[in-house]
């Protein structure tokens, strides 16, 4: 049978980030994974300072740098009202919020590191069944037999290790579909703007001087109708629901959508068994706060492992879930208030939720301490 003090599956960016932070000359360390290969995604995602910090820590933050796009302010407002806020990192005394990034590009990045690391991979190898006994956890799958301490699940979502290991969670559907695709526009600057339409929220990130990424979560009754339009009706609907002119807005690329939900998971660790990412927690992309989230994770539960060894599984457990659930749950119930008050249809529901939006925009302490909070999740 083959053994590793720390056993991670999935070789998404959670995966391969946490393998290249475990002292891998101390502790054993294996990646398994479902695909025959690394499956690289094509999503550009926002990353904070202290998720760019880890990077650099790590010493791919070298690579990622030339493809990743800075931004200085974020602008959101009421398609259907007159609230608006704008975030400025000259108010918060930085210099970035942070930066726009591939996530493939850190993948790809993460893996290359990984080759000067004593890590090994089980590729074209699914998870199919979890036992422990009295000293290990023992773990069967499509290939092998394999031994573990720790087994950490950071396959996302639809989680073999959350489902076998008997985790409970709370999960919905938000009943929005996400679209997603790159457009070519003459109009970039350094500013993420995103904009609540009558039919969900949608955002342009800048990615280069040239393009932009577009996330639009278009409510289910209206996103197979938006999915049908051809390229040059769905560019006339950006620009009539964003508000903004971008100029001649064009695809480069194809359109991508996917459905969006809500999971949290009850407990993150236990019994050797931890959840790292959108295995354990995924909240609605309006906040572009996921990948930051999971790398804090990443972060946390790294640190406990090099710190305390193979013989703390059990106190490591606890640090990490304590450490770890009360931040996620807070940023779940955030985005869930955010996200309902902007649904609510109510007249005066709207008056409460502009004002307020436009009251905080007047109050540079609150925006400071949101950009604070953002910036170091």
């Amino acid at each position: 049978m083959i053994h590793h003090d720390v056993l991670i599956v999935g070789s998404g960016v959670m995966g391969v980030a946490l393998a290249s932070s475990i002292n891998s000359d101390e502790l054993s360390v294996g990646i398994i994974e479902s695909n025959p290969q690394p499956s690289l995604s094509r999503r550009h995602l926002s990353i904070n300072q202290k998720s760019l910090n880890f990077l650099k820590d790590l010493d791919v933050w070298k690579e990622i740098e030339p493809n990743a796009y800075p931004y200085q302010k974020i602008k959101v407002w009421d398609q259907e009202g007159s609230g608006y806020i704008e975030f400025d990192s000259q108010e918060a005394g930085i210099d970035l919020l942070g930066h726009i990034v591939s996530e493939g590009q850190i993948q790809k990045s993460l893996i290359k590191k990984l080759e000067t690391k004593k890590v090994s991979f089980y590729w074209n190898n699914k998870l199919l069944d979890i036992k422990n006994n009295t000293s290990d956890i023992i773990c069967t799958t499509s290939n092998d037999q394999i031994s573990c301490k720790f087994l950490i699940g950071c396959d996302g979502i639809n989680s073999s290790v959350r489902d076998l290991g008997k985790f409970k969670s709370r999960s919905w559907s938000y009943n929005q579909t996400a679209i997603v695709a790159n457009l070519k526009s003459p109009n970039i600057d350094s500013t993420i703007r995103q904009t609540f339409t009558k039919i969900g929220p949608l955002a342009l990130l800048p990615i280069n001087d040239d393009e932009l990424t577009m996330i639009w979560s278009i409510d289910d009754k209206f996103a197979y109708e938006f999915l049908q339009k051809e390229k040059e009706d769905f560019l006339k609907e950006i620009n009539v629901h964003f508000g903004e002119n971008f100029g001649n807005l064009d695809f480069s690329t194809e359109i991508q959508h996917f459905p969006l939900n809500h999971l949290s998971s009850k407990t993150f660790a236990k019994d050797g068994i931890f959840l790292v990412g959108d295995a354990a927690h995924q909240i609605h992309p309006l906040a572009g706060l996921g990948l930051n989230a999971g790398l804090g994770d990443v972060v946390c539960l790294a640190k406990e492992i090099n710190m305390l060894g193979k013989s703390e599984v059990k106190k490591i457990s606890q640090i990490y879930n304590r450490k770890r659930i009360p931040v996620n749950l807070a940023l779940a119930a955030s985005m869930e208030a955010f996200k309902r008050g902007f649904e609510a249809e109510n007249i005066w529901l709207r008056l409460v939720r502009n004002s307020s939006f436009n009251l905080v925009n007047r109050l540079a302490p609150i925006k400071k301490k949101f950009m604070e909070l953002a910036t170091e999740l």
